[in-house]
């Protein structure tokens, strides 16, 4: 679900999963919650999105294909950009690596359940339904 170009509106999500169901699951909900949504597979395509496109937020995978997605929380972090962990990945496995609990929901998850604490990060003015 690779968006074009273009920079995108400032309510737009990324989603890292590399199951692709779980990543339709996701964007689905998400999207039904009325924010622009982009999905990447891997920690290099993720790092690529962030780096030329515009996200006002982040729910990742903990364990993708090309490895965790500690470097996009790094990046993430430079950025100031709020995110999420959901992952079956154990919880000691992603706080030894500087994640803390409160930002980790375990799978399966509620993914509006994780955009709304998301929104309690910071306010957002621009992020709101289309409906």
């Amino acid at each position: 679900m690779r968006a074009a170009k273009h920079p995108l509106a400032i309510d737009t999500i990324l989603i890292v999963e590399d199951d692709v169901f779980i990543s339709m699951d996701a964007a689905d909900a998400v999207a039904g919650a009325g924010v622009n949504v982009i999905t990447a597979e891997t920690v290099r395509d993720a790092l690529d999105i962030l780096e030329n496109e515009h996200i006002s937020a982040a729910i990742l995978d903990f364990n993708v294909r090309d490895g965790d997605v500690t470097p996009v929380v790094r990046q993430l972090r430079r950025l100031g950009i709020p995110f999420r962990i959901v992952s079956g990945s154990p919880l000691k496995e992603i706080e030894a690596n500087g994640i803390p609990q409160e930002l980790c929901a375990p799978k399966p998850a509620d993914y509006v359940k994780v955009l709304a604490s998301l929104m309690c990060d910071r306010p957002w003015t621009k992020l709101r339904s289309r409906h």
